[in-house]
């Protein structure tokens, strides 16, 4: 099988594009965009977005499919833009994935980061682009101009430098040793990509989950969906996030998680601090990492 391909590094001073792919800027919400393009500039980046970006209106998106596809297109196209960050997630971006073309953007290799429902557009560029995506802050966030400053640094280094990330720690629910490509994101857009042309490929790969604010009875529901749609079967390990707001505070998550699971016979990790939470920390997907004790070990960097 191919291996996806790794988009080129940016150095100091490059410009990253902020594009909207889902959900508008709530009212009230226009200040996270300015603070977070300032926290951008502050750990050495360019910025560049379109002025009608805080205007863009649509039911509850960000504008029209097309127009949202299209200025996403236009970032991949434009030779000044060295990286692509998304404003925030909410719902949407699997409804622009029909107008964009895999072949331009194949052809214009570049890091796209996000989160939450932008995960189904790093599936999309794993998938259909072979290209390695970055799960990351969305930068119009209170959890990225209010989050800590390793967040920002975190951000930098994924980016410019083709290091691996190393060592992330977490807590263990099923020992293990495990190897394979890290492959995920957002549980609950994750899950929505079964049946298209896009559907995430598990096999041989180590699965990373998050998610904020569903119950462990909806996190069960779609655990037990990928389950019984045999997409983890094949899977080499499983690290689940800080899942903050999942738990009522009983450790019923951590019960369903494993009652689910248990019987895939393979490590499954807990508190990968990526995506929603405290800590939203930059990862190349579609890399290769170890599973080891209560560690989740990066082989490689995500650009080169």
């Amino acid at each position: 099988m191919t291996r996806p391909r790794k988009p080129p590094s940016l150095s100091a001073g490059d410009a990253v594009g902020i594009v909207a792919p889902a959900s508008y800027i709530p009212k009230g919400g226009e200040q996270y965009l300015q603070l977070g393009v300032q926290k951008l500039k502050g750990v050495g980046f360019g910025v560049k977005y379109s002025p009608s970006l805080l205007q863009r209106k649509y039911l509850y998106l960000a504008g029209e499919d097309k127009e949202r596809a299209k200025e996403l297109m236009a970032m991949f196209l434009d030779p000044d833009v060295k990286a692509i960050l998304c404003t925030r997630g909410g719902y949407g971006a699997q409804r622009i994935i029909p107008y964009l073309d895999p072949t331009i953007i194949r052809n214009h290799p570049k890091p796209l980061v996000g989160c939450s429902d932008i995960t189904v557009l790093l599936i999309y560029l794993l998938q259909r682009c072979d290209l390695i995506p970055f799960h990351g802050p969305n930068v119009a966030t209170r959890q990225f101009v209010e989050g800590d400053e390793e967040m920002g640094v975190s951000l930098r280094e994924a980016l410019t430098s083709a290091a691996p990330l190393g060592e992330v720690r977490c807590s263990v629910l099923r020992g293990g040793k495990a190897q394979g490509e890290i492959v995920g994101g957002c549980l609950s857009s994750l899950v929505t990509t079964i049946g298209t042309p896009y559907e995430v490929d598990l096999r041989g790969k180590i699965l990373f989950l998050e998610d904020v604010d569903e119950s462990p009875y909806k996190i069960d529901r779609m655990l037990t969906h990928l389950k019984e749609a045999g997409k983890l079967w094949e899977v080499e390990g499983i690290v689940l996030g800080q899942m903050p707001g999942c738990d009522p505070g009983d450790g019923l998550l951590q019960e369903v998680i494993m009652d689910v699971l248990g019987n895939l016979g393979v490590p499954i990790l807990f508190g990968f601090p990526s995506g929603h939470g405290p800590m939203n920390i930059t990862v190349p997907l579609g890399v290769e990492v170890v599973v080891k004790e209560e560690a989740v070990i990066f082989q490689e960097g995500g650009v080169e």
